[in-house]
This record gives structure tokens, sequence and C-alpha cells, in this order.
């Protein structure tokens, strides 16, 4: 998830929320339930990296999430909350 974390410090200044729910759109069960539980905690000043290990280290504890596949998964989903 370090990956995922160099990826949302490094948001772009002109986000496109429409843009990000397209990219969503094509992701994993998986790393979309990471994408929908993270987004809404991303807010000016967030830690990207916290939220998204948060949400889904949650996800996994609540079995929502495979924890086989939680960092490729998180990893997906930090590639289109980066452009919200």
């Amino acid at each position: 998830m370090a990956v995922a974390a160099g990826l949302l410090s490094t948001a772009p200044a002109f986000a496109d929320k429409a843009a990000a729910d397209r990219c969503a759109a094509k992701l994993s069960n998986d790393a979309r339930a990471i994408y929908v539980a993270s987004a809404p905690l991303l807010v000016k000043g967030a830690d990207g990296r916290a939220v998204v290990t948060d949400q889904t280290r949650s996800l996994v504890l609540s079995g929502k999430v495979s924890h086989l596949t939680a960092a490729e998964s998180a990893q997906a989903a930090a590639e289109c909350l980066i452009l919200r």
C-alpha cells in the first residue's frame, strides 16, 4: 500500500469526480469496495494513505475484502481515488 500512498499524495490540482467514478466502475469488487469506503473520507487535508489503509483493514477484518488481494485492491482503488 506504500505505492497507493505515493499516488494519493500527488493528487491533481483539478480533481474530476466523474472520471474517478468511471475508473472505479472498472475495478474488481474488492477494489471498488475500498474506493467506495475511502472516497467520502478523502477531504482536503486528509491523509490519503491513512484513509485507504484504514478502510482496507476494516474491510478485510469484516470479511468484505480478501486479505489475499487487499494490497493489490487498495493500489487499484488508489489509482482511481487520485482522480477525485
